[in-house]
């Protein structure tokens, strides 16, 4: 009766050995993984890998004495054996029968059999299939040199690191085909406790250990004539040397940088994580290596202070480059460490933009046929109505006086006017292309609706009292240098499947071509590059081989500060901000403006930027449109003769200035009574001197608003203009600010 039930038993596992099939696909997913690998421009430096970090290796790139190091380790009888252990399986059919758990000392076959073809069940059921495919996958996959590559494909070392190829990078920085013998050795040794068995332990008791396992496993390769006797006393009593533990995937700006390809390639092209992850796709992105370190140097090297500590004090920076010609985002620096400030300063940072808002104004005027040779108000201290006449100050319903840091006696022309940062021109030049039109173009050339649209009605936009991001204010600017198009800032060139050079999908960014004509952009960007030519707020920007064009902008109390330049090809933006909205204090330096650490910075990332590359030049001004004059030139100085005067109002006799009573002939132009009778005191011109002069207004301010010397402030301390503490900040848009055109202040930007 035993015998026949024996042989029964046999006939079952004979139709079991018949009916298991060696699985088409794996049982377990996972163990084909692959990580998402992000690649930097060049598409072979890496950035990073997200998911299973595996990167499948034939058995030809793997070296023969490696191959050997883990047979040593796992299954020396492997290159001869059935592919599977009886004695193990003996041991683990009396250990579950008698009431044990499942154990087995399995063959590398089975091993393969387990982890890629079955799920993670513990049953004898489970343990038998392991059996009968472990038999059948030699015959399925023709010899065992597949089995073995699959298995060197398939296993964990710890490190996050599966497969031989990831680990060999991950423990000695290198491919595995450069592996050496003791190096093979080691991470044979690994296999059975993988993380466990590290030489970069702090656990000496683990080190003790992995010794004792690489020892085995030079002993075996020993044992079987894969190495020599003079290569094991080599290698035997010294453990090879590890790289640290990895890069961080996220450390520095490699967060920044992978975070939004992740991003984008979901919000635009529809490829979601999941899918990055699952697939293991390659992506390439925009970033160039160079460049981003280039950023980083500009920032530590111009930047008083240490980034890190600036970050504990709420001091932001942002640093964001755009390819003009395809809106490739090339270089960033979007904080001093991803691990550290998870917060992107580039795409979700911002900061009051300052006068770096005024290249957006003058585009706007010029779109609507004005010209640069237009003239604006450049006075300092004077105030405007709502359509950006120059009114007396204090008329209701005008603008409060608005402050300059450069103060011109009258009338300036727009290229002028934004040489100097001249903020009364460029409020009144708001006014009159209307705010509206600027906040359209503004969003036409990429700028978000959330940080203009409130903005929409406030001459204070001119000035910049909005918040803006690096990274629109990049794009937007790109827009004058290439003649008129928009593109898309984004930051994945392309996309491929693991195994395949060609594109996983076809991706497509967003073009708006025409936002200007050419007309336009040449002439801004002939004004843009007077800004940092010598007298202009940014002449710390110049390169010295090629022209540049940019905007300062710095804001009242010194919050934040800018400068936005571009040459032919790159546009790019800096900014430095406090995130509390105090003033910003680097080293001691309380007055921080656009013209000086965020131009210095520019230009250090710029020259590397450029380095090697030809000078393009940009077209020259077009001198397009038709001139305005919204201000008038001052009148010139009296002199001792008069045909250098102003023309003489004639009385009836044609005698000069005079009708022989003393006053001019009434109805010339121009030639209004002067007598010094009980004049209209608002009809007279303020005093120069403190001298009293019966043909001027002693209470109105004197044009240079106020003199060197103070004495009309020490005479009116309780005019606005004579104030030198410091207005509230936000100006028009701030909490509780009327919109234009009712009475409202402007913030004093400085450049």
């Amino acid at each position: 009766m035993a015998a026949l039930g024996f042989l029964g038993f046999l006939a079952l596992i004979g139709v079991a050995y018949a009916q298991t099939p060696v699985p088409a696909k794996p049982g377990n997913s996972d163990v084909t993984k692959t990580a998402a690998i992000f690649y930097y421009s060049d598409g072979k430096r890496e950035i990073g890998r997200l998911g299973k970090n595996r990167e499948m290796v034939t058995i030809d790139k793997v070296p023969k004495h490696v191959q050997e190091a883990v047979i040593a380790a796992e299954n020396r009888s492997f290159w001869t054996d059935s592919g599977f252990s009886p004695k193990g399986l003996s041991r683990a059919v009396w250990v579950n029968v008698s009431g044990g758990s499942t154990q087995g000392g399995s063959t590398i076959t089975q091993q393969l059999a387990k982890n890629y073809y079955l799920s993670d069940e513990q049953t004898m059921s489970r343990k038998f299939k392991e059996l009968f495919i472990s038999l059948k996958l030699e015959d399925k996959l023709g010899s065992k040199q597949k089995i073995l590559e699959q298995y060197l494909n398939t296993i964990y070392f710890g490190r996050n690191a599966y497969g031989i190829q990831a680990a060999s990078k991950a423990f000695f920085g290198k491919d595995v085909s450069k592996l050496n013998v003791s190096e093979g050795a080691l991470l044979g040794a690994i296999i059975q406790q993988p993380g466990k068995f590290d030489p970069a332990s702090d656990d000496p008791d683990l080190v003790k250990q992995t010794t004792a396992r690489y020892q085995y496993v030079l002993n075996g390769m020993r044992k079987t004539g894969n190495i020599s006797e003079a290569d094991h006393a080599k290698y035997f009593n010294t453990l090879p040397k590890t790289v640290s533990g990895g890069v961080e995937t996220y450390g520095g700006q490699r967060g920044y940088m992978i975070k939004r390809a992740i991003l984008e390639l979901s919000r635009d092209q529809g490829i979601s994580e999941e899918q990055l992850l699952n697939q293991g796709l390659r992506v390439t992105t925009t970033f160039d290596f160079n460049k981003m370190v280039a950023a980083k140097k500009a920032i530590e090297s111009e930047v008083p202070g240490n980034p890190a500590k600036l970050l504990k004090q709420n001091i932001r920076m942002g640093v964001a480059s755009v390819n003009t010609t395809n809106g490739e985002v090339e270089a960033i620096y979007g904080g001093p460490d991803f691990l550290k400030q998870n917060f992107d300063n580039v795409w979700k940072g911002s900061a009051q933009a300052g006068s770096a808002m005024k290249p957006y104004v003058l585009a706007t005027a010029l779109q609507k046929g004005y010209s640069l040779k237009s003239t604006v108000e450049g006075r300092s201290g004077v105030s405007l109505d709502g359509s950006g006449k120059v009114v007396p100050n204090g008329t209701p319903g005008a603008l409060k006086p608005i402050r300059n840091s450069h103060n011109a006696p009258g009338a300036i022309d727009l290229v002028k006017a934004t040489k100097e940062s001249s903020n009364t021109g460029y409020v009144q030049l708001a006014l009159k292309v209307g705010v509206s039109n600027v906040v359209e173009n503004a969003e036409k050339m990429g700028v978000s609706p959330d940080m203009v649209g409130p903005y929409k009605e406030q001459a204070g936009l001119a000035l910049g009292i909005n918040d803006i991001r690096p990274i629109e204010q990049a794009a937007a600017y790109s827009v004058f240098a290439n003649g008129g198009t928009y593109y898309q800032p984004h930051v994945v060139k392309k996309v491929r499947a693991k195994d395949s050079e060609q594109d996983y999908k076809k991706l497509e960014w967003k073009k708006t071509e025409n936002v200007f004509p050419t007309t336009v952009t040449r002439d801004v960007n002939y004004a843009l590059q007077q800004v940092v030519a010598p007298g202009g707020t940014a002449e710390a920007a110049k390169l010295p081989d090629r022209q540049v064009a940019g905007k300062t902008g710095t804001t009242e109390k010194n919050v934040a500060t800018w400068f936005v330049g571009y040459v032919p090809k790159i546009a790019t933006s800096v900014t430095l901000f406090n995130e509390k909205k105090k003033t910003l204090s680097l080293d001691g330096q309380s007055e921080i403006y656009g013209g000086g650490i965020t131009a210095k910075v520019w230009k250090a990332y710029m020259a590397k930027a450029t380095q090697g590359t030809a000078p393009d030049q940009f077209e020259g001004p077009a001198w397009g449109g038709n001139m305005q004059q919204w201000a008038q030139a001052p009148k010139p100085k009296k002199t001792e003769r008069p045909e250098d005067d102003e023309p003489q109002c004639e009385d009836g006799n044609g005698n000069g200035n005079g009708n022989g009573n003393g006053h001019p002939r009434p109805g010339n132009p121009g030639c209004e009574d002067q007598t010094p009778t009980t004049p209209p005191t608002t009809d007279l011109p303020p005093c120069q001197t403190p001298m009293t002069n019966p043909t001027c207004d002693p209470n109105k301010p004197p044009e240079d608003n106020p003199p060197d010397d103070g004495w009309w402030c020490q005479r009116h301390k309780q005019e606005e203009i004579c104030r030198n503490d410091e207005e509230e900040p936000g100006g028009p848009g701030g909490p509780g600010d009327p919109p234009f055109p009712q009475q409202q202040s402007i913030v004093r930007l400085k450049d």
